[in-house]
């Protein structure tokens, strides 16, 4: 049984980020449109790089049919991030399953590997202050409501 919980996973790859001085957020909705990011982060030049984070096969392979391939086939600058990674618990991905500009990372209980490099998707730099308030809000809501304000109001309703 696999013990790599999506909360644990999401905390390793944000302290991995941390540790590059970049800046990561967790679950990140309606950035581009509709869909979450497990994990967007922020490199120094200002480069988004989301994580999609798997746990199950089914999982992975459920979310060949999301819409938001369609903008990464597209490479639609102001809907996908600059880099996209997979990552998975080892050996559940294998690299010759991922779509060819996506990389690959294997996360075990002792750390990180990379076993694919993301190619870079595009050079748009997205909106640095709207990104950093998105990410103020997302941890601000967090931190003093204890989840994002909808689930929490839709909690005391």
């Amino acid at each position: 049984m696999n013990c790599l919980s999506t909360d644990i996973i999401q905390k390793m790859v944000c302290q991995m980020e941390v540790l590059k001085f970049n800046l990561p957020c967790e679950n990140v909705k309606y950035l581009f449109s509709d869909w979450e990011i497990d994990v967007l982060s922020m490199n120094k030049n200002d480069y988004l790089i989301e994580y999609e984070i798997k746990i199950t096969r089914s999982d992975f392979k459920a979310d060949s049919k999301k819409k938001k391939w369609e903008w990464y086939e597209k490479r639609v600058e102001t809907m996908i991030s600059n880099y996209f990674y997979y990552v998975c618990p080892k050996d559940l991905i294998k690299e010759n399953e991922i779509p060819v500009f996506a990389g690959l990372i294997y996360v075990t209980q002792s750390g990180i590997e990379i076993i694919k490099k993301a190619q870079l998707l595009h050079k748009k730099k997205h909106d640095r202050n709207k990104l950093l308030s998105k990410f103020c809000r997302i941890m601000t809501e967090r931190s003093y409501l204890g989840s994002c304000r909808l689930t929490y109001e839709n909690n005391k309703n």
